[in-house]
């Protein structure tokens, strides 16, 4: 696992705050025209039990760009998630912001894979991550497969469009070498096994021995 990190960043947790406040006072300032105390009640509990584990569980993220992935990590009590992608896997980067977002510079970043069922897709979703295909594309992205609500995201875009065209450069040469050296190999045995059959025929017309025959091949083999 990598420890060089060209950039590394948690979730922006002051428009969580800031959002939930939001929320809070807008449903709260609405349930108070029913004037019904318990539904009241019930929104304030409901609120102060859900936003501290919301909270908890978006802190847990922690988000790197390597010399050659991404990773998202997520550790919290119940358990350790890492998830790594290399560069050539991914196809595009996009930058998702809201209002708050844009107004406190932040936001999230989704990734589109080369297999387009990884960490995004394009493409019509029906529920959570299902993907139908369809005329009307979209981003689909879930909050353990992206850079959630991070500040400046468009750096951290930046840095990654930076890396991509150079990593995967660096990889198709990588391939363009096994290539030539699986097709050299491939020559030197059908160059080998040619030897050797030319051999085996000399022998059985009887124009050397088995001994020479032996002795040859084995040099050819060596």
């Amino acid at each position: 696992m990598s420890t060089e990190f060209l950039w590394s960043g948690k979730p922006y947790l002051k428009k969580t705050i800031v959002k939930f406040l939001i929320v809070f006072i807008i449903v709260l300032i609405l349930l108070s025209l029913t004037r019904w105390p318990p539904i009241i009640l019930f929104w304030i509990l409901f609120s102060i039990i859900v936003f501290p584990i919301y909270y908890y569980n978006k802190r847990a993220y922690t988000y790197y760009v390597t010399e050659k992935s991404v990773r998202i990590e997520k550790s919290w009590i119940f358990g350790r998630y890492i998830r790594e992608l290399t560069f050539d896997q991914i196809r595009d980067v996009h930058v998702m912001q809201g209002i708050l977002a844009r107004a406190m510079n932040c936001g999230s970043i989704a990734f589109v894979t080369t297999t387009g069922l990884e960490l995004g897709h394009i493409g019509v979703g029906v529920g959570k991550g299902v993907i139908i295909g369809g005329t009307r594309p979209r981003l689909i992205a879930w909050r353990g497969n992206r850079f959630w609500d991070i500040k400046e995201p468009q750096r951290a875009r930046e840095i990654l469009m930076n890396k991509i065209p150079e990593w995967r450069e660096a990889a198709q040469q990588q391939r363009i070498a096994t290539s030539v050296e699986k097709m050299a190999e491939k020559t030197q045995a059908a160059s080998i096994a040619s030897e050797i059959e030319r051999l085996k025929k000399l022998l059985d017309e009887g124009v050397i021995t088995r001994e020479e025959f032996e002795k040859a091949k084995k040099k050819i083999l060596e």
